[in-house]
């Protein structure tokens, strides 16, 4: 017989599933905007950051109305919390995907600019949304734990870029300046992946990654 506080578990994973959506959304629009030099694209973005808040606030709304009606145990009381935890990094994905998306608005014509190597960054922080959402909704913390690795791709592709800017005393500034306020977001993006996988495993196995 399903426990009552099944239901609201059930509800709890469905609302964190929308976000994931959303937020995957929000950061390929934004990326899209970026190829496309499409300013209007920010307004959209700014949207669907302000569903993410939303929907965060009220996935810990109802969080805290399970804990209180339920008072769960173990797994679940993990579960809860790693929720909890969870909608925050999708709410992020949304603020960096708007910040993205203004980053043309605020310099203007970028169009002479390679984004050839963040743009190959953005895509792979994208697959990590995916892969620590297939963790979440599986609950395959073995899965969840090969983000990391996935991190340090992009940690380094990300010092890589930095590095060559500087020592590139060619690139327009304006260039310079967007490839590392775009890098700066897409390692942000990556390392959210990352402590939702961290959270996967904690309410799996009950450890961390220690990422954070």
């Amino acid at each position: 017989m399903p426990r009552l506080i099944d239901l609201g578990l059930e509800k709890l994973t469905s609302m964190i599933v929308d976000m994931a959506g959303l937020a995957q959304k929000a950061v390929m629009n934004a990326i899209t905007a970026y190829q496309q030099q499409d300013g209007m694209s920010s307004v959209k973005i700014l949207h669907l950051s302000e569903q993410l808040r939303l929907l965060r606030e009220e996935t810990s709304g109802l969080a805290i109305e399970i804990l209180a009606r339920y008072q769960p145990l173990a797994s679940d009381l993990r579960f809860i919390k790693s929720c909890i935890d969870i909608a925050y990094d999708l709410a992020r994905f949304g603020r960096y995907a708007y910040d993205i998306a203004l980053t043309p608005d605020w310099l203007g014509d970028l169009s002479h600019c390679d984004f050839t190597v963040p743009l190959e960054m953005a895509q792979k922080a994208v697959a990590m949304i995916t892969k620590s959402m297939t963790a979440f909704r599986t609950r395959d913390a073995a899965l969840a734990k090969t983000l990391p690795l996935d991190d340090d791709i992009i940690d380094q592709e990300y010092k890589d870029v930095v590095i060559r800017l500087l020592q590139n005393g060619e690139i327009p500034r304006e260039c310079a300046i967007a490839v590392t306020l775009l890098v700066r977001h897409i390692e942000r993006i990556a390392d959210h992946a990352c402590y939702i996988a961290d959270a996967v495993v904690y309410f799996v196995e009950g450890e961390r990654l220690g990422l954070h």
